[in-house]
């Protein structure tokens, strides 16, 4: 069989431009520190690499949520400690107006700053976290919550939803407490339920009447509980989200380590490949020059 020249030439010329795509890949990885520069280069681990992405970006949302919820928890611890230290001094007022010394103008001293206690109450009831929602008004948190209706009459305009955020792949958290719950379900010393706010006024008006009444520590008590009850829950659900970001961090890393298992490169044997390339891509260099001088023409 007769074997021309020319393609004697282009297949010199093909086996340089294979060990010059070779090189250059194996160069490209080197660069970029990737063993898997395109999907073709392995299908299956390809798949994978996807796969565990998604499933980080998953757990980056797991963290996100579980920062923020942490973020209005706190809010809300803090805020129900404030009504609690208020709701403290006013009970510390109603043990002291009960002492039978005083006088109406003591007791009507005392109803002045009852009622700033109470106007506090009412604005910590109502406070907003950082981006301007409501804390207490369940799902409806661009509404104000509670309002003084006058005469001792207060209401209650959010609504009994919680809103809850997954902060594992099997583990949401509540990121709120309705006030309903919080500020509108005191024991009112008769077997009834009235509000905290109504508790306090009512002191307030017994008092300027210079007629303390005897179920005022009662409704007092029951609303601090009711506030104690909503922030042991409040601290459960923070160790709950420092619980699961723990254990988010720990899958994240792992995820992150299978997949440097499949993409990163394996520089040591890059390195020596690179070098073995080298070599035969000089040594298919050589070999056309000195075929490319093999020619009858060349002997005439």
């Amino acid at each position: 069989m007769r074997i021309s020249t020319s393609w004697i030439f282009q297949q010199g010329v093909n086996a340089m431009l294979d060990q010059q795509t070779s090189l250059a890949k194996t160069q490209q990885q080197l660069a970029t520190g990737q063993r898997i520069l395109n999907p073709s280069d392995d299908p299956s681990a390809s798949t994978r690499v996807l796969e565990l992405d998604q499933l980080i970006d998953t757990t980056k949302q797991y963290q996100r949520n579980s920062n923020y919820a942490e973020t209005r928890l706190k809010l809300e611890e803090t805020v129900l400690s404030d009504v609690g230290d208020v709701l403290q001094r006013i009970r510390e007022l109603a043990v002291r107006a009960n002492n039978d010394t005083l006088s109406a103008g003591d007791r009507n001293a005392i109803a002045k700053e009852v009622r700033t206690n109470l106007d506090a109450l009412l604005q910590l009831s109502n406070s907003k976290d950082a981006t301007g929602e409501y804390l207490f008004a369940g799902n409806r948190v661009a509404t104000e919550p509670f309002s003084d209706n006058g005469s001792g009459s207060y209401s209650y305009d959010g609504d009994q939803g919680v809103r809850n955020l997954q902060i594992g792949p099997t583990r949401q958290v509540s990121v709120g407490d309705a006030g309903d719950n919080v500020f509108m379900k005191v024991d009112d010393g008769a077997g009834g339920i009235s509000s905290m706010f109504a508790a306090v006024y009512d002191f307030a008006v017994d008092l300027e009447a210079n007629a303390p009444s005897t179920t005022t520590l009662t409704r007092l008590d029951s609303a601090i509980d009711e506030v104690l009850n909503t922030r042991a829950s409040v601290g459960a659900r923070l160790n709950t989200i420092d619980s699961q970001r723990n254990m988010n961090d720990a899958f994240d890393l792992l995820l992150q380590e299978n997949r440097s298992t499949l993409e990163d490169l394996d520089y040591a044997e890059a390195v020596s490949r690179f070098q073995r390339q080298m070599l035969a891509l000089q040594a298919s260099q050589q070999s056309f020059v000195k075929i490319e001088g093999l020619s009858l023409f060349n002997y005439l």
